[in-house]
């Protein structure tokens, strides 16, 4: 039986009765979400209904009303520690603060304080740590080594104060070799040279260009960013990665080679990856990764069949009879002379006799599984998505 407005009104005040004899406050909305659903109903607003319940609704205060208890707060803890608080511990009030303040520095003023002094590093204390870890490691710290036990502070304190957006600059500021910018090459020089570094020592890993290049030479990181690894050893002759760059240079060298557009067969036993792995790696199918930089590819998905099951019939009897089969052409001639393929006559009706019998025609004897007309009408009858035997 369903229950009447009258009824279900009174159990939602009888809920905020309860909750107002518990809490000794009014609820907010948020805390009653399955009441707040029928006082928008019945009574338009939160705060209608809370004044219909007999109550006095939540209001907003105002700015000096908010400033006047965090002051209220403030002095009370001053007071009683007799010391200004942390901002942690007022972090329940820090929103507000913010909010009406901008900052707890701001705020500790305007109560009539002073404010602590920011525990924040000297620039002085930020390159004395990086010129001792340098004395002692016997070489620059990397970010990864801006930790408390190797005597560094955070990376945003050196960018902060020396006004950098890079580690690179860090260094270079407290006059430190950086690992990550070439100083003595150009961009084409650096690529040449490294290529040649690559190949002199057949290098394949990181670690072995690391320990064999000469002081000067860009580093990994570097590499990386500027021609990507795998790209450099390639052209060096040491790996032959699966990359964008090495699926295109052998496919446009088998084209050449063979004089032909290679097949995805060819492009696979020439380069001894699968095409699924080539995929893999470019993002996207190997027919459009090949038209994307200009060639096209040996064989393509078919086109879509757009005709009706009557109009490729009828396309099929007509082509039929103007070629001379009055009693339908054979299955070789099926994609010469009406432009689809047996594959599509076939699974738009079931078979080549269940294609003969939309038609008119007479039915093949030859065939491993045969059917009787009626059975074939039955299963012509059937829906594409039906299971068929």
């Amino acid at each position: 039986m369903k229950q009447t407005q009258e009824v279900i009104i009174a159990d939602a005040f009888s809920k905020v009765n309860e909750f107002y004899s518990k809490h000794g406050r009014t609820p907010v909305r948020r805390e009653m979400e399955n009441i707040n659903t029928i006082a928008r109903r019945y009574f338009g607003t939160w705060n209608n209904f809370i004044c219909a319940a007999g109550f006095k609704p939540n209001v907003n205060k105002t700015k000096i009303e908010v400033e006047a208890e965090l002051f209220a707060l403030l002095k009370d803890f001053y007071s009683q520690k007799g010391r200004i608080p942390m901002r942690r511990e007022f972090s329940a009030k820090s929103s507000s603060i913010t909010k009406y303040f901008g900052s707890w520095n701001k705020f500790i003023v305007a109560a009539g304080f002073e404010a602590n002094e920011r525990r924040i590093p000297s620039i002085g204390k930020l390159k004395n740590s990086l010129v001792k870890f340098y004395i002692k490691q016997g070489r620059s710290p990397n970010i990864s080594d801006c930790t408390r036990k190797n005597g560094l502070y955070n990376p945003l304190s050196y960018y902060r104060h020396f006004k950098v957006n890079c580690w690179a600059d860090v260094l270079e500021h407290v006059k430190l070799p950086s690992y990550f910018r070439i100083t003595t090459m150009t961009v084409a020089e650096a690529k040449e040279k490294v290529i040649k570094l690559i190949k002199k020592h057949r290098i394949k890993y990181y670690k072995d260009y690391n320990r064999l290049k000469p002081e000067n030479y860009p580093s990994v990181w570097y590499l990386k960013e500027k021609f990507g690894w795998n790209n450099l050893c390639y052209l060096a002759g040491t790996k032959t990665p699966v990359t964008k760059f090495s699926i295109k240079d052998y496919y446009l060298s088998l084209a050449k080679e063979l004089g032909r557009t290679p097949t995805t067969k060819e492009l696979e036993a020439k380069m001894g990856v699968t095409s699924g792995a080539m995929v893999w790696k470019t993002g996207q199918r190997l027919n459009h990764f090949i038209q994307s930089f200009g060639q096209q590819p040996a064989h393509k998905a078919p086109e879509r069949c757009k005709l009706s099951k009557k109009q490729l019939a009828e396309l099929y009897k007509s082509k039929s009879i103007e070629h001379g089969y009055p009693q339908g052409m054979p299955r070789s001639k099926l994609e010469a002379l009406t432009g689809y393929s047996r594959d599509i006559y076939e699974y738009r009706f079931f078979s080549m006799n269940g294609l003969r019998l939309f038609c008119g025609f007479e039915l093949l004897q030859s065939g491993n599984k045969r059917y009787t007309e009626e059975e074939l009408r039955d299963i012509l009858k059937k829906p594409l998505y039906a299971k068929r035997n």
